[in-house]
């Protein structure tokens, strides 16, 4: 779903990109590295073979968090003055893999497209064969609170437990829906069933094949 071409670019498939510019947001924010292992391992476009940009989504400005150590090869040029979405309308990158729509895909830019319109059909595809869901957040604590204080680790699984308990909940009820949209529990419904009653896993090997994947 994240992947947004520049129609002029002549992208149909993935393997189209190689050869072509692509911009991220970060090179190390954890969605670009499931969208790019993705490219790399099963569709043999490998980080090579793509000259990598780095921008704001939407706004100019925004810089890594870390410091990168490339692979060789890997050609990453940073701008700090234009968005991605600008130099996606503009032509200036091909393609930009970022998880929230630019602004020129969500004011209707003509030239601009998903590369997969049918992202969701293949998104549930690709769960039901790898079981990978991946994960955006992960929460760690001191070892020395957890020394001084080993009851507080299961008082936080508890907590984070029974908030998920309560958030499915109000989703999942069809007479109070938390937002008034149409078909939004019957969805939700359908999603707790592929994800075996839990979609939303805490723990590692509820999550090994994820984690492995990452």
């Amino acid at each position: 779903s994240s992947f947004y071409v520049n129609k002029n670019a002549g992208i149909k498939t993935v393997q189209d990109l190689k050869g072509k510019r692509i911009g991220s947001p970060e090179w190390a924010h954890s969605a670009a590295v499931y969208m790019r292992g993705w490219m790399h391992n099963e569709c043999g476009v490998k980080l090579q073979d793509v000259h990598w940009y780095q921008a704001g989504a939407n706004d100019p400005g925004r810089i890594e968090k870390v410091e990168l150590n490339l692979p060789e090869g890997v050609k990453l040029t940073r701008v700090s003055d234009k968005s991605l979405s600008e130099m996606l309308a503009s032509g200036e990158i091909d393609c930009a893999i970022i998880a929230r729509p630019p602004t020129c895909f969500l004011k209707g830019d003509p030239n601009v497209v998903r590369l997969y319109p049918d992202y969701l059909k293949m998104e549930e595809d690709y769960y039901s064969r790898t079981k990978v869901w991946p994960i955006m957040h992960i929460i760690a604590m001191k070892k020395a609170i957890l020394n001084d204080n080993p009851w507080v680790a299961r008082s936080l699984v508890n907590a984070f437990q029974e908030s998920k308990r309560r958030s499915l909940e109000r989703l999942l009820d069809p007479a109070v829906s938390r937002y008034p949209l149409a078909w939004l529990p019957t969805y939700a419904r359908k999603m707790r069933d592929m994800f075996d009653g839990d979609p939303f896993p805490y723990g590692i090997e509820e999550n090994r094949p994820t984690w492995e994947q990452m």
